[in-house]
């Protein structure tokens, strides 16, 4: 045998110990052994789960789209109290515009998200149409949005979605609330048919 003991010749001495123990004690009945453990958690180990957890938890605060603003567009405060919205993306979805309520009602600018069911349009609305691969008429969805505004206290952004929010429609700008056009739906039909 070494000056230095091995995991095995270790291991062989405490079995040794844990047989004559059991030899020893007439009328014992085998049991489970008892384990020993060396702790899990040592200097180096702590030290560097605790570096993981921080770079996770950086990782996360920086990643786009992280609480202060959605990558899908981004605020502009002014001196005079006005904000200018730029979209960075052409759809907005539908939690980005309660996002974006939030964001923008201390501004004294209030945010309507109005989802409409799959197969409707405003009253109003341009309707294109185009023909499906059976040969029947469809209306195909189009979508209107600056990419940049200047939105003043009080105005009031409504945002209309088709399809039960699945699909941003278009973004208007009312001066006021009272200035709001209500959107009815309505089933579109194609004219001349």
């Amino acid at each position: 045998m070494t000056a230095r003991r091995t995991f095995e010749d270790r291991l062989l001495v405490e079995l040794q110990g844990e047989i004559e123990r059991r030899e020893s004690v007439p009328g014992q009945v085998p049991g489970p052994l008892p384990v020993a453990r060396r702790p899990v958690l040592r200097g180096r180990r702590i030290a560097m789960a605790a570096g993981l957890c921080a770079a996770a938890g950086l990782a996360v605060v920086l990643s786009p789209g992280t609480p202060a603003q959605s990558p899908a567009y981004a605020l502009e405060r002014h001196e005079d109290g006005t904000v200018t919205l730029t979209a960075h993306e052409q759809y907005i979805d539908v939690d980005d515009q309660r996002a974006l309520a939030r964001q923008l009602r201390p501004n004294g600018i209030e945010v309507d998200v109005q989802i409409l069911r799959p197969g409707y349009v405003c009253a109003g609305d341009p309707v294109i149409w185009a023909q499906d691969p059976q040969r029947e008429r469809v209306p195909i969805s189009t979508y209107h949005w600056a990419r940049k505004l200047t939105l003043h206290r009080g105005n009031v952004l409504v945002f209309v979605n088709f399809n039960d929010g699945s699909e941003p429609h278009k973004v208007d700008v009312y001066p006021t609330g009272a200035d709001v056009e209500p959107c009815v739906p309505v089933k579109p039909t194609p004219s001349g048919s």
